[in-house]
């Protein structure tokens, strides 16, 4: 997957250091709370922010913003410092080092929009990054499983096709043309990780160009009779280096996690809807990336 520059994937950049006073010897006596005096609303800033991401994330472990009204949600998040948002993404990765992921996922390929969805069994480790995947039944390419290990190799991965076609597993590129026939990403970035980090490089640009950080739009949206919060963003003209022309992140009300995002080019055509349809935190040992294990089908 190619999540890096959803927006794929190291906060606090609106903090700022308190100013150091330089001054001739006669003004040495000035008082010291005015030297910090101009950086303070924005740390204070910063400070709030982070704070309204940690009472949110309290609020999804309590099921306290579950049991919100569709019109006490819209206030909840609108009324939201825009920089707890990213705050609030990140925080919940802390859980998701390794998880089991049960994702759907679109994308326009070079051989066009995949009207059928990939539908994926994961599981992904971080840190060091390993994933097995497993294409499921009902999805193309069912059977299809790779695996990728960076401390075995990191360019890498190890896999056989599905149906007929199952003979022989072996060692493609990670971005080479095989897996280009799957996704637009790298197989590094089926955790939620990669795109979070979208959502928090995006927030840094705006940050650095000086334009507005907060969701163009905030709505509730349903995904399979799922309620979440939608938080569109829609980049803007000249902006630098930006992932997409607009994307939307649905927001999970029962776990702090991302539950879907969706991307469209600058003619307004989607490129991607990736679905994390549940995610589990797990605890895995070597045998989970490890094509010996005999419940797989290398």
């Amino acid at each position: 997957m190619k999540l890096s520059p959803f927006p794929s994937r190291t906060l606090s950049s609106l903090a700022m250091a308190w100013g150091i006073l330089l001054s001739a010897p006669q003004c040495a006596q000035a008082s010291p709370a005015s030297a910090p005096a101009a950086h303070a609303p924005e740390a204070a800033q910063d400070i709030s922010a982070s704070a309204e991401a940690e009472a949110l994330v309290q609020k999804i472990k309590s099921g306290a913003l579950l049991a919100m009204s569709d019109e006490q949600l819209l206030k909840t998040f609108n009324q939201l410092d825009p920089q707890a948002i990213p705050n609030y993404l990140e925080l919940g990765l802390k859980s998701l080092n390794e998880c089991e992921i049960w994702m759907k996922r679109q994308e326009h390929l070079s051989s066009g929009w995949t009207k059928q969805p990939f539908i994926t069994y994961i599981k992904y480790r971080h840190k060091p990054r390993q994933v097995y995947v497993k294409w499921l039944k009902d999805s193309p390419k069912s059977g299809q499983e790779i695996i990728y290990d960076e401390t075995k190799r990191k360019d890498a991965s190890y896999g056989h096709l599905g149906g007929f076609f199952n003979v022989t597993s072996i060692w493609t590129s990670i971005d080479g043309a095989m897996a280009k026939g799957n996704s637009n990403h790298t197989v590094r970035d089926l955790g939620m990780q990669s795109v979070v980090s979208i959502v928090v490089d995006s927030n840094r640009r705006r940050l650095k160009e000086g334009l507005p950080i907060a969701p163009n739009q905030i709505e509730i949206a349903k995904i399979d009779g799922e309620r979440t919060i939608a938080l569109t963003w829609v980049t803007p003209p000249g902006m630098t280096g930006g992932y997409a022309a607009k994307s939307k992140v649905y927001v999970n009300l029962s776990q702090p996690w991302v539950r879907m995002i969706e991307s469209w080019d600058e003619r307004g055509k989607m490129s991607e809807r990736i679905s994390f349809d549940k995610v589990l935190p797990a605890t895995f040992t070597d045998a989970d990336f490890d094509p010996k294990n005999s419940s797989y089908g290398f």
